[in-house]
């Protein structure tokens, strides 16, 4: 059982109801014992009939005014205890950072300035660090219509350049990323971007070749004081997400070093000046052997739980760092562990290596295997029973959106 939240040292505040923010307060959980204040328009199923979460439903919570007063009113429920506060979508840190006045001044907010985040998380900028850096991006052109001349073949890929603003619209037929295949898909995908009031520069990307398990996913936590980095843990995507809603959510992760990753993401936290965690994604490029990077997530990602399941419990940083000042050892994750959403049988029927399938079966027999929403500690029956349902949909997910076929083969 936690501790009673007004007996404990600090209260993480986290924003946001879904995997991710279920992760991270389960992480300070697992290290601190202790209840997550967690900040939401709803109760969703991740944080539902949890041990360590103390819900907070606020419908309108977005809106700066509204915030405001629902965090005062926890200062003077708990007026005594440190507060650190937590985003769990780009959302809701874009919210933390633009409105820091809102929080009261004794509150621990562990995110950069608005003059650091901006250029590091737009794509468009983002790339021109990589290339002042020499870390290796995908071949990219930065358009505002659609009569710029494609520098590279179909298929391409197209994105926009400022997520956040492109979260804030909904239409038919919207993706978070397009796979396009000809000329004419071009245009139309465009058109129906700009169409519906997204008015912003728009990424086009070469097509790099590959299943899920050519995806990478890289965690890094970096000093506020000293700005040096301090951990860096590195996943191989075995299984992505690929319903339209949802492309690009890991759901598989196998843990590994990769001695690129961490040269390359040191020279990003340097050039961005970034503090704090970050989040990279990334995908191997067979025709260079190298990972090729796609963009800075200014936030422990959805999946941050493989981070802490390998070795290196995400809250333990924040604590350290900003609430006991205390100086963190480097190091780099290098324990084998699987992290997985999805049932046995579907990962190993998505998976075409046969080395990788090998890895898999051991991780099972070996019992490191981790499942986010799985925590032992949980009692309620009725959160079991949803988290063996929401793994089970996956089946009928893949079979609606399966994984896609490659477009061309690797090399």
């Amino acid at each position: 059982m936690p501790t009673s939240i007004e007996l404990q040292p600090f209260i993480p505040i986290i924003l946001g109801g879904n995997l991710g923010a279920y992760s991270t307060a389960r992480s300070f959980y697992e290290a601190y014992n202790t209840t997550s204040l967690v900040l939401c328009t709803m109760i969703t199923g991740p944080i539902d009939h949890s041990i360590f979460i103390d819900p907070i439903i606020e419908p309108n919570m977005m809106q700066p005014e509204v915030l405001g007063k629902l965090l005062n009113a926890i200062e003077n429920r708990y007026p005594n205890t440190k507060k650190i506060v937590l985003a769990s979508t780009d959302n809701y840190v874009e919210l933390i950072i633009n409105h820091k006045i809102l929080f009261p001044v004794s509150w621990v907010i562990p995110y950069v300035d608005k003059e650091l985040f901006y250029p590091a998380t737009n794509k468009a900028s983002f790339y021109k660090i990589c290339e002042q850096e020499g870390v290796p991006y995908p071949k990219t052109l930065v358009i505002t219509d659609y009569e710029a001349v494609l520098p590279f073949d179909f298929p391409i890929i197209i994105k926009p350049a400022d997520s956040m603003k492109y979260h804030s619209i909904d239409f038919p037929g919207k993706e978070k990323v397009y796979i396009c295949k000809n000329q004419e898909s071009y245009k139309k995908i465009i058109q129906n971007i700009k169409d519906n009031g997204y008015d912003d520069e728009i990424i086009l990307q070469e097509y790099i070749a590959g299943d899920d398990s050519f995806v990478g996913v890289a965690t890094v936590y970096s000093s506020h004081s000293t700005g040096e980095v301090k951990v860096v843990s590195f996943g191989q995507t075995l299984l992505e997400d690929h319903t339209p809603s949802a492309i690009g959510n890991h759901l598989a992760i196998l843990t590994k070093k990769d001695d690129q990753i961490v040269r390359d993401v040191k020279k990003l936290v340097k050039a961005t000046g970034w503090t704090g965690f970050s989040n990279y994604d990334v995908k191997y490029d067979s025709r260079d052997q190298t990972y090729k990077f796609f963009e800075l997530n200014a936030r422990l990602g959805r999946s941050n739980y493989y981070v802490t399941a390998a070795g290196k419990n995400t809250a333990t940083y924040y604590v350290k760092d900003f609430i006991e000042n205390q100086s963190i050892d480097y190091s780099v994750a290098d324990k084998q562990i699987l992290y997985s959403t999805v049932p046995k049988k579907l990962l190993l029927d998505n998976i075409q290596s046969n080395e990788l399938k090998k890895i898999v079966r051991q991780l099972y027999k070996s019992k490191e295997v981790y499942h986010p929403l799985a925590s032992q500690e949980e009692p309620s029956m009725k959160r079991k029973l949803y988290v063996t349902i929401a793994t089970l949909n996956y089946f009928k997910k893949f079979k609606v959106y399966p994984q896609p076929p490659q477009l061309y083969d690797p090399i």
